[in-house]
């Protein structure tokens, strides 16, 4: 494994000989893309609008409506297939090229993902999965700990009845981020859970005796245990179903190391030690592995632009070396 600045010396390589002439037709591609959809909407707009207020005079607003909302769909019918072909170039010729440049092993499939089975047996999170997807997904080997992750967007559904009879669905994020799960190379007893603590950076002391107090009420991941590193518990909150495996588990040194890596992403993780897996959710609202917006300005991405991909796909490397998954210290049962 290339240490980071063999990797970023490697990267500006890539860059210049290998991604240059490919970000080239990526840039004619998105303008392919954006020209089409500004003369489909110059043809479309005028058409439906004259039509719109036909019907609307003839008809009523209602049928006015339908028939805009129809001609939306029209627009995008007649776009989709230019704008896949740009994002699918994108994902095939740039991330998968990323993907080898941070390792030969990783693997990349734009369209998988982790399934909705391992996203559940972590027991991260509880509720109902109504709707569920999950894209671009990494698989590989680095040193002796094997991989995966993906994007993964969960959600539930609730619905609502007016007084007057009339439903109404909301759809509520559970969690939409990057779904990492790596072997741990131990066999576990129990379930050990580190969750965000929200409650402690809010209120300190206060947090800390109020998430004792209903530590008894909410059992869903166990007891809450207070652990011995004063930094690491003013960010995480531990839930154990077996509390001496879990201080087993959460030792001085990896406490350290999670705590250093919350600070560094500085978005909300949780992780999950089951089964002889880790598993580490990473909340975030951004499309990673996505081509700019054909709206986009500018011209064809720099070398800056490329490193900011390049991060997102070393993540499981960054994982594996900031936590020291490599350190085989237990063997599995």
């Amino acid at each position: 494994m290339h240490p980071p600045s063999s990797k970023t010396q490697d990267l500006a390589q890539l860059y210049a000989t290998e991604l240059q002439p490919i970000l080239d037709q990526l840039e004619a591609k998105r303008q392919e893309a954006r020209k089409r959809a500004l003369l489909s909407l110059g043809v479309l707009l005028p058409v439906a609008l004259l039509l719109m207020l036909i019907v609307g005079n003839a008809f009523g607003i209602i049928f006015a409506i339908f028939l805009g909302v129809g001609a939306l769909m029209a627009w995008f019918g007649i776009n989709h297939g230019v704008q896949k072909r740009y994002r699918d170039f994108f994902k095939s010729e740039v991330i998968a090229r990323l993907a080898r440049l941070v390792d030969p092993s990783l693997v990349y499939y734009q369209d998988g993902g982790i399934s909705i089975e391992e996203f559940r047996r972590s027991n991260l999170f509880r509720n109902q999965i109504d709707r569920y997807r999950a894209e671009d997904f990494f698989t590989g080997l680095i040193g002796a700990t094997e991989f995966r992750f993906s994007e993964v967007h969960a959600e539930y559904k609730t619905t609502t009845t007016d007084s007057k009879g009339r439903t109404s669905t909301q759809w509520h994020t559970i969690f939409r981020g990057i779904y990492f799960i790596a072997d741990f190379n131990k066999h576990f007893n129990g379930r050990t859970y580190v969750m965000p603590d929200t409650a402690e950076r809010a209120l300190g002391g206060l947090g800390r005796m109020i998430q004792s107090m209903f530590s008894q009420i909410d059992r869903r991941h166990g007891e809450l245990i207070n652990m011995e590193d004063p930094e690491f518990e003013r960010i995480f909150a531990v839930r154990s179903t077996d509390q001496i495996e879990a201080r087993y588990i959460l030792s001085t040194s990896l406490m350290r190391r999670l705590t250093e890596f919350r600070q560094q992403l500085n978005k909300p993780v949780a992780i999950a030690f089951v089964d002889s897996q880790i598993y580490i959710a990473i909340t975030t609202s951004k499309d990673h592995f996505e081509p700019p917006s054909i709206w986009r300005g500018g011209g064809s991405l720099s070398q800056d632009d490329i490193a900011e991909y390049f991060q997102d796909v070393r993540l499981a490397e960054q994982i594996v070396e900031d936590l020291n998954l490599n350190l085989r210290i237990w063997t599995k049962e």
